[in-house]
C-alpha cells in the first residue's frame, strides 16, 4: 500500500513539474491578442505567422480584417482595449495618431530591430513602431488587351485607353502615391500646384473604368477583361500574376513613389508586454523569409537573400534606396482638401 501511494504521489509530482514547465514555456497561455489587420493573404498570414506565433506564446490571436479606412474607424470608435496591435499603412497611422489610438512601444524589447532597414525601425518617430515591409507603386497591363505600350504615369493619358484603366481612390494607401506620380509626370507640385494636378486628373477620367477601394476587386477586373491596365501597389501584382502570368509590371518613368506597412501597439492594449512580442516576432528572420517566399510582403530584414524570382515583384534590396515617400504628414494635412475634390472630379466612391 505504502509503495502504491509513493507511486501516485511522485505521478502527481511528476505531472505538477510538466505542468510547471509548460506553463514557463508558454507564459502567455489563456491571454488573448487582438489584432486588426488586412484581410488580404489571410490564410498566408495564419500559416506563416499567427499559428506559430500561438504555438510559441500560448495564446490566442484573433484577426480582424479589412480595408485601412474601414479598420480606422473601428478603431478610433472602439473601447479601449478593444484591440492590441494595428497592422496597417502608412497614412492610416498618422490618422490613428491624431486620434490618439497609438500607443508608444519599449524598442529595447525588439531584439530584430537592428536586423531591420534604418528607414523601416521607426517611420513615425521614435517610441512608435516599426515597418514591417516597404512597398511601390507601380503599373500592370495585360498586353493582350492593352492596345499601347506602358512605361510611365503619364502615358495613361494616352486617349487610346479610353474606358481601359483603374486607379486607386484618393483614400487609399496608394492614392496619395499616385497623386504625387501625377505631379511628377507633369512637373507639378502636391500643394503648391493642386488646381493643376486636379486638371490633369480630370482629363484623365474619360479613360478611368474603375477608382478603386480594394485591389482585390480590380484584379478581378483585370482578369475578368473589364479593365486592361491598373495601378497597384507591388504585393497586388503578385496575386495578379499568379491568374495571368503575361501581365507586365512597370516601374514608372517619374520615379518609384512608395510607402510602407506598420506595427504598433493600439492605445489602451491590457496585454502591452505580448503585443510587442508579436511586433518583434513579425520582424523574424524566419518570418520575413516566409512571406517573402510565399510573395506576401518584400522584407525589411538586411540579412534576406532572395533569388531573382522571388526578388522580382518586391521592393528589395537597393530599390529601398530608390524609394520616394512622400512626407505622410503634408499629405494628412491635405488628405481632406484633396478627398473633397477627388470626389467633384470622379465621383463619391
Amino acid at each position: 500500500m505504502k509503495k502504491l501511494l509513493s507511486l501516485l504521489a511522485a505521478v502527481v509530482l511528476m505531472v505538477s513539474v510538466l505542468s510547471l514547465a509548460a506553463a514557463e514555456d508558454k507564459p502567455y497561455a489563456g491571454q488573448t491578442l487582438t489584432i486588426s489587420t488586412f484581410a488580404f493573404n489571410a490564410e498566408l498570414l495564419q500559416k506563416n505567422i499567427y499559428d506559430p506565433f500561438m504555438e510559441k506564446t500560448g495564446c490566442t490571436i484573433v484577426a480582424d480584417g479589412a480595408n485601412n479606412a474601414v479598420r480606422v474607424s473601428k478603431i478610433a470608435e472602439a473601447a479601449e482595449g478593444d484591440y492590441d496591435v494595428v497592422i496597417i499603412g502608412d497614412m492610416f497611422v498618422k490618422q490613428l495618431m491624431a486620434e490618439g489610438k497609438i500607443d508608444t512601444l519599449d524598442a529595447s524589447a525588439l531584439t530584430n530591430l537592428d536586423s531591420i532597414y534604418e528607414a523601416a525601425r521607426a517611420p513615425m518617430g521614435e517610441g512608435y513602431g516599426p515597418a514591417y515591409t516597404f512597398n511601390r507603386l507601380g503599373i500592370v497591363y495585360n498586353p493582350a488587351d492593352c492596345p499601347v505600350e506602358i512605361t510611365s504615369f503619364a502615358d495613361l493619358w494616352n486617349p487610346e485607353l479610353a474606358d481601359y484603366i483603374a486607379i486607386p481612390a484618393i483614400t487609399n494607401t496608394s492614392g496619395p502615391l499616385f497623386y504625387y506620380g501625377v505631379a511628377a509626370a507633369f512637373g507639378l507640385t502636391p500643394g503648391a500646384d493642386d488646381d493643376a494636378i486636379f486638371a490633369k486628373l480630370a482629363e484623365l477620367k474619360p479613360n478611368v473604368k474603375s477608382t478603386y477601394t480594394s485591389a482585390n476587386n480590380t484584379i478581378s477586373m483585370l482578369n475578368q477583361g473589364e479593365i486592361a491596365v491598373a495601378v497597384l501597389l507591388d504585393y497586388s501584382y503578385t496575386t495578379a500574376k499568379a491568374a495571368n502570368p503575361d501581365y507586365v509590371w512597370v516601374n514608372p518613368a517619374e520615379g518609384l513613389y512608395g510607402g510602407y506597412n506598420m506595427l504598433n501597439i493600439v492605445t489602451g492594449s491590457k496585454n502591452k508586454e505580448l503585443a510587442q512580442l508579436f511586433i518583434d516576432y513579425y520582424l523574424s528572420y524566419d518570418v520575413q523569409y516566409a512571406e517573402a517566399m510565399d510573395g506576401v510582403d518584400s522584407p525589411v530584414r538586411t540579412d534576406i537573400e532572395l533569388d531573382e524570382e522571388h526578388a522580382k515583384n518586391f521592393t528589395y534590396g537597393s530599390m529601398v534606396e530608390q524609394l520616394v515617400l512622400p512626407d505622410w504628414d503634408f499629405v494628412t494635412e491635405n488628405l481632406a482638401a484633396w478627398t473633397v475634390r477627388w470626389n467633384e472630379t470622379f465621383g463619391v466612391q
